[in-house]
């Protein structure tokens, strides 16, 4: 995924996710929503992180701190329900890093 640089991308991802559980796709879709997710929020996460940490806002450390513990803790448990319980938290986590970013720009760089 390239992401606009509005985040049109990244914001329709998050919403593919964050759907009512009767809408959420079969299970090969949301192997596919988790790979994207993990595609962007891998993008996003390293933008934050350049951000250095003196100018770094409390949400986007926690946000980095939150995305790399899921990202590498994986679902909990098994099964499609697990696997689209760990999207719906990524496409969180994500949102969150999208917003931290955006915040950035008004603090002193």
């Amino acid at each position: 995924m390239n992401p606009n640089s509005d985040g049109t991308d990244i914001r329709r991802l998050i919403g593919r996710a964050l759907v009512p559980y009767s809408e959420r796709p079969d299970a090969a879709g949301v192997a596919r929503l988790v790979d994207e997710l993990i595609t962007a929020g891998e993008a996003l996460h390293a933008e934050v992180a350049a951000v250095t940490a003196d100018r770094r806002t409390e949400r986007a450390g926690s946000a980095l701190a939150e995305w790399s513990y899921f990202v590498d803790a994986g679902p909990a448990g098994r099964g499609d329900h697990a696997n689209w319980n760990h999207a719906r938290t990524l496409a969180r986590i994500l949102r969150n890093l999208a917003s931290a970013l955006g915040e950035q720009p008004s603090r002193a760089r």
